[in-house]
C-alpha cells in the first residue's frame, strides 16, 4: 500500500525545482548540463550507463549537445515527478514508464532509490535546500522506489523488492 502524499511535502518538492527550470533558454539549458556536471563528477563509476561518454569530466558534458539535451530530459522527468506526486496513480504511472524506457540499460535495481540522493546533492549545489525539503524529496525516493521495485519485479526484471535494507 504506497502511504498518502503528504501535501506540504509536495508543495516543498514543487517550490524547489522552481531554481531548475526546463527550457530553451540559456539559463534552462545550463541547469541541466550542471546536473550531469555534478553527476560525473560526483559519481564517476555511474558513468558506464552513457557509452561512448564513461571518461567525460564537466567539461565535457558542458561542451556536450548530447548532454544539453540529456539535462532537459532529466529536469523534464523530474518536473513531472514533482508536479504529479500528489496524483499517486499518475505519479506512479510516470514510474512504470521510466523503469521501461531504461530496461535496455540493464540499471542495477539499487539506482532508483539512489538517484534521489545525487538529485538533492545537485539541488543543494544549485541552492540552499532546507531539511525539511530535503527529507520530502527522501520521502518521494521511499515511494518512487517502491513503486519501480514493484514494476521491476512484476516486469521479470532484478530488483531488490523483498530483500533485506
Amino acid at each position: 500500500m504506497t502511504p498518502a502524499v503528504c501535501p506540504e511535502d509536495a508543495k516543498l518538492i514543487r517550490e524547489s525545482m522552481q531554481k531548475v527550470m526546463v527550457g530553451t533558454g540559456e539559463e534552462n539549458l545550463q541547469h541541466g548540463r550542471d546536473f550531469y556536471k555534478y553527476f560525473f563528477t560526483n559519481f564517476p563509476d555511474l558513468r558506464v550507463y552513457f557509452k561512448g561518454a564513461e571518461k567525460y569530466t564537466a567539461e565535457d558534458v558542458q561542451k556536450s549537445e548530447r548532454f544539453e539535451k540529456q539535462g532537459q530530459r532529466i529536469l523534464l522527468a523530474v518536473h513531472i515527478l514533482a508536479n504529479t506526486y500528489e496524483n499517486i496513480e499518475v505519479f506512479k504511472g510516470y514510474i512504470r514508464e521510466t523503469i521501461n524506457r531504461h530496461r535496455q540499460y540493464k540499471m542495477d535495481p539499487a539506482l532508483w532509490i539512489a538517484f534521489f540522493t545525487v538529485w538533492t546533492g545537485y539541488l543543494k549545489s544549485k541552492m540552499s535546500l532546507d531539511e525539511k525539503t530535503e527529507k520530502a524529496w527522501f520521502k518521494m525516493g521511499d515511494i518512487f522506489n517502491a513503486e519501480a521495485q514493484r514494476h521491476l519485479k512484476a516486469s521479470g526484471l532484478p530488483s531488490t523488492e523483498g530483500q533485506a535494507a
